[in-house]
């Protein structure tokens, strides 16, 4: 759907080809003009007053209760096999059906922690530069050293918690970390520790059940297009599978499309309420990385994820005639070529969200930034320190070379650096 892009006419429009789809058109148009105005009104909110994130919100306290009610539900599964096992008169075989559908039920609501990869994991020793910047980093937001250490092959950056004692965890993508500038990188490092600050109820394990539930048994039942698979699934049982074979197949994909409809519905229903507090921790974390990083330096960094795709399609051109050492001359080249893209691509994201995304659009993250006053970094880095740097991750320049070759590393040959 076109707009102007000097007059900004029919910019917000829903248009459909573009907008997350959620089920249906109806749900998926609602959904977006609420997410304009949820973020309209955050930016009118934040571009005024820094406001400081509250300990307890409507979001997070819905989401733990959900989450305690998932818990409860779980628990009151297990109890359920012990209560079937110590009840008399019950036969061997109810025993046994009711134990096995009750442990189901169970390790479907159990939450699930995620673990950090040993194969791409900055080992104790390593990244020595690395490590000290990060910790600056960490240390100029207000939030404690992360615990590990984790590269990625993908253009992202994140902060998140793993294992039972929900130990914090930075992942660093290394296509990201090369398309970025030195300032840009101080930024993004400012703008994920800003959530470890700004109480983000998406990364609290108190919310885990409730944000994880309803995605999960929609990835355990196949994903989007359930009831199309249920018929295609059903059409298929009663062609080969005889009378009984196929009517058994029909039930058990309309289950599926059930389970899947369900935790779909659910699933939205949580993330209407949690997101704006989601949404909010996201802009808070875009002021974080403004005060450490400097406004220009943030304006960068979003210019940079706007054109990424179109970079990243640049490195995979040029990887066979290049040398890993010359991964940053071919960014340069290529952001300065695709700079003029920046305006559109920028107007163009104000369409691709909605209610239940998880970041606010580019647009409206750079003009929060960019309404307030202009600010210098707060860290500055010398020439010499971002060399030990990237001589420590050389290596895994090395190793995204060769993914962009398409000789990917086996996942158990970490590089040295």
């Amino acid at each position: 759907m076109p707009w102007c892009t000097h007059c900004r006419w029919n910019l917000d429009a829903y248009d459909p080809a573009v907008a997350p789809y959620r089920g249906t058109k109806l749900l998926s148009r609602w959904g977006y003009r609420r997410g304009r105005q949820l973020d309209e009104r955050l930016l009118r909110e934040l571009g005024s007053d820094r406001s400081t994130p509250s300990a307890a919100t409507v979001g997070s306290v819905w989401l733990m209760a959900v989450s305690a009610l998932i818990v409860l539900l779980m628990l009151g599964c297990l109890a359920g096999v012990v209560w079937a096992w110590v009840t008399p008169h019950w036969p061997l075989g109810i025993r046994i059906l009711a134990s096995l559908v009750l442990f189901a039920a169970a390790a479907a609501l159990a939450p699930r922690f995620l673990a950090v990869p040993k194969a791409t994991r900055l080992a104790d020793g390593q990244g020595i530069e690395l490590r000290r910047l990060v910790n600056d980093v960490a240390a100029a937001v207000g939030a404690a050293p992360p615990d590990a250490i984790v590269f990625d092959m993908r253009v992202n950056a994140a902060v998140a918690r793993f294992g039972w004692r929900q130990e914090t965890l930075l992942v660093i993508g290394v296509p990201l970390w090369l398309m970025l500038t030195p300032e840009a990188r101080i930024s993004v490092l400012a703008h994920e520790f800003g959530h470890v600050v700004n109480n983000d109820p998406m990364r609290s394990v108190l919310t885990l059940p409730a944000r994880s539930f309803g995605a999960r048994a929609v990835a355990a039942t196949g994903g989007r297009n359930p009831w199309l698979r249920a018929l295609e699934g059903a059409g298929s049982a009663a062609w080969h599978g005889g009378t009984f074979g196929g009517f058994a197949g029909i039930v058990l994909h309309a289950v599926l499309a059930l389970v899947n409809t369900v935790g779909a519905a659910l699933q939205l229903m949580v993330d209407s309420v949690a997101m704006p507090d989601s949404r909010r921790a996201e802009f808070l974390a875009d002021l974080n990385a403004r005060e450490v990083g400097g406004s220009k330096a943030f304006i960068v960094s979003s210019e940079r994820l706007l054109i990424a795709p179109g970079i990243w399609q640049d490195l995979w051109d040029q990887a066979p005639r290049i040398q890993p050492e010359e991964l940053v001359t071919v960014v340069e080249r290529s952001s300065a070529r695709r700079s003029r893209d920046i305006g559109v691509l920028r107007q163009a994201s104000r369409r691709e969200v909605d209610l239940w995304s998880s970041h606010p659009c580019d647009d409206d993250r750079m003009t929060l930034v960019e309404q307030l006053p202009v600010v210098g970094p707060a860290l500055q880095l010398g020439d010499h320190r971002w060399a030990s740097i990237d001589a420590e991750l050389s290596q895994w320049y090395a190793h995204l070379h060769k993914t962009l070759l398409g000789t990917r590393d086996r996942i158990d040959h970490r590089p040295a650096g």
